[in-house]
């Protein structure tokens, strides 16, 4: 005899997940509930900072003497919470890296669990874009909302003391962020591809996002055009502006990047006789509207390399099982 389910119970089993992208989230269940509840401790967290938490620091700020101790203070606290945040979010890219390379990918190419799943009607490229597609929704749904926030915290908290260039807040707080996490699950996607070993795999992807990411630390500046400012006096840049050089010009057009450049044995005596071989003086700097350019332009880097180490992934993987 056969049971007949109520129509509501259909509905919701036909809205259920099937084949690969099940077998999937089954497979990576713990992770996933893992990462849902570390999502919902930070949101709670960047929830508090933008409230209550803020709120308790602008007014110690307010009313507290210049020579006030802030240690263990709200505002101290405020600013520890909001820093601990910023690191979780530019850490969570490597943590995806290692998490895809090691658990996703390496692990079941080691143990031979995806060569048994390729037997089953299932493509090794259907296998490996559900791989990396599963993961990456999910990742990328919970990270949304803390870039989000972590973004309206740092506009909006008092007095920060932290600039829009710094790394972690840059790399925390717009595109770049969600950028910088599919990097790390494609490259990661990639070692594993590559070695074929849990530990080995999810180590190359994160060796491979400490470069890209150090390359982009360095020549980030160079991403988009900078402002020049000349003088007769040394210019003073906009507020909170990154200043990458300040140069004083000599008569016959030399740029000294250090203004004592002149003084030799004779000390104050010699710099008084060349300074007025100081004709201009120049500053070159990102002011805070560069903010979104270099964020948008270091994200579509980001995503073409993103799109170049999936294909490389997919590319050996194909070769390897033909």
């Amino acid at each position: 005899m056969t049971q007949t389910l109520p129509a509501p119970a259909r509905g919701l089993r036909a809205l259920r997940p099937t084949g690969t992208v099940w077998a999937a989230l089954r497979l990576h269940r713990i992770a996933l509930w893992v990462w849902l509840a570390t999502v919902l401790a930070t949101v709670a967290l960047l929830l508090w900072l933008y409230g209550p938490g803020a709120d308790a620091a602008a007014r110690q700020l307010a009313h507290c003497a210049p020579e006030c101790d802030f240690i263990g203070g709200p505002s101290f606290r405020y600013e520890q919470l909001r820093s601990m945040v910023g690191a979780f979010i530019y850490l969570t890219p490597y943590i995806a890296a290692l998490f895809m390379g090691a658990v996703c990918v390496g692990r079941e190419l080691e143990r031979g669990t995806a060569q048994l799943t390729w037997v089953q009607s299932v493509t090794p490229a259907r296998w490996l874009a559900t791989t990396l597609a599963v993961p990456a929704a999910w990742f990328l749904a919970g990270m949304v909302p803390l870039v989000a926030l972590h973004h309206l915290v740092w506009t909006s908290g008092p007095d920060p003391d932290v600039s829009w260039y710094d790394e972690y807040l840059f790399l925390g707080t717009g595109p770049l962020a969600l950028a910088r996490l599919l990097l790390g699950l494609a490259v990661g996607a990639l070692g594993g591809v590559l070695l074929r070993k849990a530990l080995a795999g999810g180590v190359a992807g994160v060796a491979a996002l400490v470069v890209t990411g150090y390359l982009s630390a360095r020549y980030r500046v160079s991403l988009w055009p900078t402002v020049t400012a000349h003088g007769p006096v040394p210019p003073t840049p906009p507020a909170d502006s990154q200043v990458l050089r300040r140069d004083t010009v000599t008569a016959a057009g030399e740029h000294v990047t250090n203004n004592l450049a002149c003084v030799g044995e004779e000390g104050r005596a010699q710099l008084a006789r060349c300074a007025h071989n100081f004709q201009d003086f120049s500053v070159i700097y990102h002011p805070p509207s560069h903010y979104w350019p270099l964020q948008l332009t270091e994200s579509a880097l980001t995503l073409t390399l993103t799109a170049l180490a999936a294909a490389a992934a997919f590319t050996i993987l194909r070769r390897r099982t033909r």
